[in-house]
Order: C-alpha cells, then sequence, then structure tokens
C-alpha cells in the first residue's frame, strides 16, 4: 500500500486554460483541480495557462518536477479543438519533454471536447435556463 501511495506522489497533472485578464475567469477550473487534489491519485494538480495568467505551463511543468512528479499529465481543459489543441500545447508538451528528459514522463491528454457525459451537462444547464 506504501508503495502505491509512493507511485501517486510521483503522478501529477497540469490543468490547461487559455487565460485572461478577467478577475477570477478561472475559478471553475480551480475547482476541478482542487477536487483531483482531493481525490488523492496524483502527488500534485496544478492549473496553468496558454496566455496572460500565471503560471505559464512550461513554469507548472517545472514546479511539478521540483516537486517529485516523474510523471506529469498536461489535460487541456477546452471544449472545443484549435489552433492551441492542435499546435501550441503538443508543442508545449514536446519542448517539455526534451527538457525533462530522464526526470520526467509528460503525456499529453486528450482536450475535453465531445464526451456522452458533457452532453448530461448541457441537459442539466439548459433544464436550468
Amino acid at each position: 500500500n506504501s508503495t502505491k501511495v509512493r507511485i501517486m506522489k510521483k503522478r501529477a497533472v497540469v490543468i490547461i486554460g487559455h487565460g485572461s485578464r478577467q478577475r477570477g475567469f478561472q475559478a471553475a477550473m480551480e475547482k476541478v483541480a482542487s477536487a483531483l487534489r482531493r481525490g488523492g491519485r496524483f502527488g500534485v494538480v496544478l492549473c496553468a495557462y496558454l496566455e496572460i495568467t500565471k503560471p505559464s505551463i512550461p513554469e507548472a511543468i517545472g514546479r511539478c518536477v521540483r516537486k517529485g512528479a516523474r510523471e506529469i499529465i498536461v489535460l487541456p481543459y477546452f471544449l472545443l479543438t484549435g489552433r492551441h489543441v492542435e499546435q501550441d500545447i503538443p508543442h508545449i508538451a514536446a519542448e517539455a519533454r526534451k527538457k525533462y528528459k530522464g526526470k520526467a514522463r509528460i503525456k499529453l491528454a486528450p482536450y475535453l471536447g465531445y464526451h456522452g457525459k458533457i452532453v448530461e451537462v448541457v441537459k442539466q444547464r439548459i433544464g436550468e435556463a
């Protein structure tokens, strides 16, 4: 059991958002990160942003490595595809793989996109209108 805890502590998640100048825009994403932290499956869970807002994606990945993460899952918190999902985030993840080769494994999770559970949330929101 202690081996399982050590393995979990070496895993990290960086949830990627766009970034904004609007105050408090990231509250919903931070709630997701907080829920993942409470779940205990990951030693580190951070939010990071493509632009404007700190920390940047490279800063957050670096922080995970400094905290001892050996596997870092980068999750684009985007519903729609586009340049950020198709090019920018994969490029940043590839650069991090080079930088931390031998120290940490950087994995890129699929963006949120379409999922049946998102359809359920959409139905719920329509019902709340």
